[in-house]
């Protein structure tokens, strides 16, 4: 159960990995997010996945786990973006709804409140892109690696990010709805 007037957030690092996990495990994670004053925290997957409640905004959010992941030697690479998890309901059903392959599509999450689009007026690769809520969605039509150049062009124009992919949403939204029905 969330303590009282505590947010339920879902909180994405960018640059998990491998070299990473040697620093910092996800149940090493979970317990220093708990002495920093994260609620009910559970993470998916072994790629820096958390869902959380906190008393503050997702900006203090953000702010709090991001000394505690320096505190594990993580360079600034591996940055926090937090989001409301209601966010994850509504970019999944963004995929259900509009994505003709939900197992070719990413979400690409941004440091940045409003990061800048205007450029997608101009991209001409095969990938469909679509924004949703301040989130990119992007359907590829072809193998994520082949999309370099629309990867570096996301990088350049709007920022920090990290993209999960169609069943990492799903299985987030899924938990996050779980969570909220047993608070």
């Amino acid at each position: 159960m969330s303590g009282m007037g505590h947010r339920h957030y879902v909180i994405l690092l960018r640059a998990i990995g491998p070299v990473t996990h040697r620093q910092m495990s996800m149940a090493t994670w979970r317990e220093a997010a708990e002495s920093v004053e994260f609620l009910n925290v559970a993470t998916l997957g072994n790629t820096g996945n958390m869902l959380a409640d906190f008393a503050g905004t997702a900006a203090v959010a953000a702010k709090t786990m991001t000394p505690l992941l320096r505190g594990f030697g993580l360079g600034e690479n591996v940055f926090p973006i937090v989001r409301p998890v209601s966010v994850l309901k509504t970019l999944a059903r963004a995929i259900e709804r509009d994505v003709a392959d939900p197992s070719q599509a990413a979400v690409y999450f941004f440091a940045q409140t409003r990061p800048e689009f205007s450029w997608l007026q101009t991209h001409d690769g095969p990938e469909r892109i679509r924004v949703v809520d301040n989130h990119l969605v992007v359907e590829f039509t072809r193998n994520a690696t082949n999309s370099g150049r629309l990867m570096r062009q996301i990088d350049k124009n709007c920022g920090v990010s990290t993209a999960r992919n169609w069943n990492t949403v799903r299985g987030l939204a899924e938990r996050a709805a779980a969570r909220r029905k047993k608070s």
